[in-house]
């Protein structure tokens, strides 16, 4: 077995130089891609912040929820109670410290059911499978997706044209008409 850096002892000085040119090649391509990953980034983040929302708070959640880092389950469980409030799926109680305090074992695992499906998240339950509670975070995450699916297309749509005719406003134009011209002589 060759040992790790030794497996180019028998190529010409010609082809080492061509090999390494592969790997900086590779390296650069793909911390070209990061770039522009982080570039879209960066773009999704000041448009979620021009929709109102928190930029901070999106990448705190998304990095929360993604993370295999253990230290990281108490700020998870506080991200999941922000955005379940957030959601609806758990009442908005101050008083009370824990989801608990203001939601039944099932409604909270409807919660993370729903939440997991209209993120798009894992469809994993961490429940016994073919269990009772398998079962409602399963439903629920199908829920979620359905949600997701029916509407957001929908909503990008609204979106759009509440931009657009902000824009409009604030350029003094007319924002573009809906429905059909009433000037055209298909009438």
């Amino acid at each position: 077995m060759a040992k790790a850096g030794h497996n180019i002892a028998t190529i010409s000085e010609a082809d080492k130089a061509v090999l390494w040119s592969i790997h900086t090649r590779k390296i650069r391509e793909m911390k070209a891609k990061i770039k522009e990953l982080n570039k879209q980034i960066s773009d999704q983040t000041a448009d979620a912040k021009n929709d109102g929302f928190d930029k901070k708070e999106i990448l705190d959640y998304v990095e929360v929820m993604t993370s295999e880092d253990q230290k990281k389950h108490i700020d998870k469980y506080n991200m999941m109670k922000r955005n379940r409030i957030r959601l609806g799926l758990i009442p908005d109680d101050r008083g009370g410290d824990l989801l608990t305090d203001r939601a039944s074992r099932e409604q909270l695992i409807d919660a993370d059911g729903y939440e997991c499906g209209l993120n798009g998240f894992e469809r994993v339950s961490k429940m016994a499978a073919g269990s009772s509670d398998d079962k409602l975070w399963l439903a629920a995450y199908q829920r979620g997706q359905n949600d997701y699916g029916a509407n957001w297309q929908r909503v990008m749509e609204e979106k759009q044209a509440r931009r657009a005719a902000a824009e409009a406003v604030n350029s003094r134009e007319e924002p573009p008409a809906s429905g059909d011209d009433p000037f055209s002589d298909a009438a």
